[in-house]
C-alpha cells in the first residue's frame, strides 16, 4: 500500500493565511455581489424576509465581533467574518440544503483569492453547516457566524410591511423595534437583546419561529465556552 503522510514535519503551504486585507477582498468581490443578489431575489419571489447585502452584511460583521470580543484570534474572525458574509448564497440554487450550495458557490471565489486551504475548509464547514435542521457545529468560526446569523431579527427585514400580514416572521421581525448582540469575555457570557412592540406581535409568537434557532445558538455558546442570554422588552427569558 502506498505511503500517504499526513502529517508531514515540515507544514506545506496551500495559500495566504487569512488577513483583514484578503477577507476585504473577497468582500469586494464582484462575483460575490451578484451571488448575494440573485439569492435574496430568489427568497423575494418566494416570500422570504431580506436575506440580501443588509442581512449578510450584518451576520458577517458581528460574527467577526463576536469573536474579537471573546479574544479569539483575528484570522479566526476573518473566517467568521468571510463565513457570515457568504452563508446564504445558496438560496439562489433553491431554500432545501442552501448552506451546502452555498459552500459550493462560494469555494472557487475563496481559491481565486490564493487563500489558504485551512482557512477555506474552515470557512466552507461553518456554511455548509449553518442550518438548523441538518447543521452540525464543529468549532469557534461556525459557533459565532450561527449566532450572528440566528439573531438577526428586526423589523428592516421586512420586505412589504403590513401590520395584518398573516405570514408570522413578518409579524415579528416587524414587531422587533431593537435587536442587539453582546459578548462579554469576562463573564463569558453572550447576550441577545431584543425589543418588541406587542401590539404586532407577541412573545410567544418570537418563540414560536424562533425556537428551533435558539437552541442552535445555545449550543454555538456552548462551543464558545459561553452562556447564552435572551432578553425581549428588558425581561430575561432563558
Amino acid at each position: 500500500m502506498d505511503q500517504i503522510n499526513f502529517f508531514p514535519k515540515e507544514r506545506i503551504s496551500t495559500g495566504k493565511p487569512l488577513t483583514r486585507e484578503l477577507a476585504l477582498a473577497v468582500a469586494n468581490d464582484p462575483r460575490l455581489h451578484s451571488l448575494i443578489r440573485a439569492a435574496d431575489r430568489y427568497l423575494d419571489t418566494i416570500g422570504y424576509t431580506e436575506h440580501g447585502p443588509r442581512h449578510t452584511r450584518l451576520v458577517a460583521q458581528r460574527s467577526r465581533k463576536l469573536a474579537l470580543d471573546l479574544n479569539l484570534s483575528e484570522r479566526l474572525a476573518e473566517r467568521a467574518f468571510l463565513a457570515g458574509l457568504t452563508h446564504d448564497v445558496g438560496n439562489m440554487l433553491g431554500r432545501t440544503m442552501h448552506g451546502l450550495s452555498s459552500a459550493v458557490l462560494v469555494y472557487p471565489i475563496l481559491v481565486d483569492h490564493g487563500i489558504e486551504y485551512d482557512d477555506i475548509s474552515v470557512i466552507l464547514m461553518a456554511i455548509s453547516n449553518h442550518e438548523e435542521d441538518i447543521g452540525v457545529l464543529v468549532d469557534e468560526t461556525g459557533a459565532c457566524m450561527v449566532i450572528a446569523d440566528k439573531t438577526d431579527v428586526h423589523k428592516s427585514r421586512v420586505r412589504y410591511p403590513d401590520p395584518q400580514t398573516q405570514d408570522i416572521h413578518d409579524r415579528v421581525n416587524l414587531a422587533t423595534e431593537k435587536s442587539q448582540l453582546i459578548a462579554d469575555s469576562t463573564e463569558r457570557l453572550i447576550r441577545a437583546e431584543v425589543k418588541i412592540d406587542t401590539a404586532i406581535a407577541s412573545v410567544m409568537e418570537y418563540f414560536e419561529i424562533f425556537t428551533s434557532r435558539m437552541v442552535m445558538v445555545r449550543r454555538a455558546s456552548r462551543i464558545l465556552g459561553c452562556r447564552f442570554q435572551l432578553v425581549i422588552n428588558d425581561t430575561e427569558l432563558s
